[in-house]
């Protein structure tokens, strides 16, 4: 396992939801069905203020905190969702299954990381970020479930 800082895991995790939100928004604008491509377009934009909020967090926590290492980090063994991947689902309920995926694994991954963490800023860090990719999570699938009674 390679040594860690928090900043790169922060990176590496706001990274992946930028990606997410422009597989989403190139995914939404070749597609057919108006309700997935809505909830595609919502998607994209809830992926964008998941990634900005990782960067206020990195902001907040200052550098003490984010050049702290991990001498166990764990693989960022996270999804990496593809555009095909999106492009090709045809069902809404597909397509949040798949994000709550991604969401639960990411949860996981600041789960891992917090019970490993030494210093207490640390923890708080990677609690708060499982807790609002849990809140997210819900977020996303009671608004997508709204957008498919339109």
């Amino acid at each position: 396992m390679r040594y860690k800082t928090v900043k790169e895991i922060l990176d590496r995790a706001a990274a992946l939801h930028d990606r997410l939100a422009a597989y989403s928004r190139e995914a939404a604008q070749g597609q057919d069905k108006q309700r997935l491509g809505l909830v595609l377009e919502y998607l994209a934009d809830h992926q964008d203020r998941l990634g900005q909020a990782i960067e206020s967090f990195e902001d907040d926590a200052g550098d003490r905190v984010m050049s702290t290492w991990f001498d166990r980090s764990p693989e960022l063994d996270l999804p990496e969702v593809q555009p095909q991947e999106l492009a090709d689902i045809d069902e809404v309920e597909a397509l949040i299954d798949k994000v709550v995926e991604f969401h639960d694994r990411i949860i996981a991954l600041y789960g891992n990381l917090r019970d490993q963490a030494r210093v207490h800023q640390v923890r708080e860090v990677f609690s708060s970020l499982a807790d609002l990719e849990r809140h997210e999570k819900m977020e996303l699938i009671q608004s997508t479930r709204q957008l498919q009674d339109i």
